[in-house]
Order: structure tokens, then sequence, then C-alpha cells
């Protein structure tokens, strides 16, 4: 029974632990965001040969296109009108996603029972996805970074691109930021 119930506990914390998203978001506090009205899409920063090589960046054409819409959505609820190329808007928008395989590790436990009976209780290895949404804000004048929103958390295994599609509206839950 206490293994039942210890078992039940580390499965809860490991699914508690995991499952929610962090978000974090940092801008330019100099900027004023009540002057922008418009926004269009750029490709981000072309990652180097090096990161390209990792398999961690999503490149699929049809999730970058699903994100795109989604980040349109969320943007235009918030009375954000899109424009039609760079030379109209008043920022732009740039968003990149990762999704990396992790590990979390429970150590064996070792136990004296009644009468000095022992046991050792082994390890186990929880296998997930973890997903990372990056979206940035630049301002069309300047070129400069004026915010980033940053998401991140364990992906559904079932269908780990529908978690950063859901992860879009917490990222830009904060965006425009209130002074």
């Amino acid at each position: 029974m206490k293994r039942f119930i210890s078992s039940l506990l580390l499965l809860i914390m490991i699914t508690t632990g995991c499952s929610s998203m962090k978000v974090m978001v940092d801008y330019d506090d100099q900027i004023d965001f009540g002057n922008y009205q418009t926004f269009t899409f750029v490709a981000p920063k072309k990652p180097s040969s090096e990161e390209m090589k990792r398999p961690a960046f999503v490149r699929d054409p049809l999730f970058i296109k699903k994100a795109s819409r989604e980040i349109s959505a969320v943007l235009s609820k918030k009375g954000f009108v899109p424009a039609g190329e760079p030379k109209g808007a008043d920022f732009l928008v740039a968003f990149y996603a990762t999704a990396k395989d992790r590990v979390q590790i429970t150590p064996p436990s070792y136990h004296i029972g009644r009468f000095g009976r022992r046991w050792i209780k082994p390890g186990r290895a929880h296998h997930y996805k973890q997903g990372t949404l990056v979206i940035d804000i630049v301002d069309r004048q300047s070129k400069e970074l004026v915010w980033r929103g940053v998401g991140s958390g364990t992906l559904d295994r079932s269908d780990p691109k529908k978690n950063l599609l859901q992860a879009v509206e917490k990222v830009l839950k904060d965006f425009p930021p209130k002074k």
C-alpha cells in the first residue's frame, strides 16, 4: 500500500510540476506602445549552421502557418490591425519555437523495514518533450527589439504542436505592456 501511495504521489508531482507553462516577458520601458496600431510578420534571424544541426528548432511550414494565424488572431483581438507589407506596419512580429526531449530521473531509494528487512525501490526515468515559444516585437522604424515574450512548458505527447499554439495566448497576454 505504501508503495502504491508513494508511486501515486510521485506521478502527481511529475505531472503538476511539468504541466504548467512558464512565461517570461521583457520590454523596453522607454517605448510608448500606444503608438503601435499595425503589424506584419517577418522571418526571425536565421540560426547559425551549428544551431540548424540541432533537432530542436520547429521547422514545419504548417506549424509556422498555424502559429502565424494564431498570433495574428490574438493581436487582432487586442485591437492591432494586420498590415500587408512591412512598410505599412508600425511593428514587426518574429517568432520561433523549439521542442526538446527531456528526462526527469527519480533516484532509487533504500528502505529498512521491520526486523531489519531491506529492499531497494528502483529509480525511474520520466521522458517528456519541453516546448519553447519565443515571440519578438520589433519597432519598424528603428529595427530594434522592443518586446520579447518567452513561454516554456511540457508538451502533450499526443499533439505537441497544439500546446505551442495554446502558448501564443499566454505569451501575448501582457502585450502591450501597461505602464
